[in-house]
């Protein structure tokens, strides 16, 4: 038996209705990715660490030390900074590419 009003809860927007464009956490930025993905990032203040937003679930990653680019890294994830685009590599595998921020030439 169900009950009226006991669906499933998510933070993301039921529509594309509900919003003027893509859904972004407070604090977040988004990113355009290849391939048409979307990455939302968020950074601590002091930029000692930045989460990974996904749809179910945020993972936090750490500064590294990097020479060449600003680094954050957790276990088997890493997200790469330079020269204005963003990389997230999980194991090894490129998950998204060529990431600028939403709204950059």
């Amino acid at each position: 038996m169900m009950l009226a009003g006991c669906g499933g809860w998510t933070p993301w927007p039921s529509s594309s209705a509900d919003t003027k464009g893509p859904y972004t956490p407070p604090g977040a930025k988004g990113y355009a990715c290849e391939g048409g993905k979307r990455l939302l990032l968020r950074f601590e203040g002091d930029a000692k660490a930045a989460w990974v937003i996904y749809p179910d679930r945020e993972l936090r990653l750490n500064r590294a030390a990097a020479a060449s680019a600003e680094q954050y890294s957790s276990a088997r994830t890493v997200l790469t900074i330079k020269d204005g685009e963003v990389v997230l590599e999980e194991g090894g595998a490129l998950q998204f590419a060529k990431c600028k921020p939403e709204g950059a030439p």
